[in-house]
């Protein structure tokens, strides 16, 4: 039986940002390992803790209420990485073209949300 649900929120905090051109390189590995599927609609690429979200589509919402996605979950934090990410408040890690886009220029961003679906919109499951 199928329900309405809301967009769930993942994770907020702060929003930092790949090197250029490292985020190919990491989708790159990524396709050959089987891991994301280029096929899925998507603008962009970023990450976040857990692997189990690898090629999943997620929204992100900025700390002024601008929403973008749906971006493709591409990389995941390190395990050894982990801990000190989350004491940090880390959130997700932006490719470098995304972070332009959204403009996020210079160091941390905090107040960043990522959703799994677009906030503020319900949906079937």
């Amino acid at each position: 039986m199928s329900k309405l649900v809301a967009a769930g929120l993942i994770v907020s905090g702060l929003a930092t940002r790949y090197a250029p051109d490292t985020m190919s390189e990491v989708v790159q590995n990524r396709v050959r390992w089987g891991q994301v599927d280029l096929s899925v609609e998507h603008e962009g690429y970023l990450a976040l803790l857990d692997a189990e979200r690898l090629g999943d589509t997620v929204y992100l919402e900025m700390p002024d209420g601008t929403v973008s996605g749906p971006h493709m979950v591409a990389d995941c934090a390190q395990e050894k990485h982990r801990d000190s990410l989350i004491q940090r408040g880390w959130a997700v890690d932006l490719s470098y073209e995304l972070a332009m886009e959204l403009g996020v220029t210079n160091g941390p961003l905090p107040g960043v949300r990522v959703w799994d679906s677009r906030p503020g919109q319900v949906r079937w499951q």
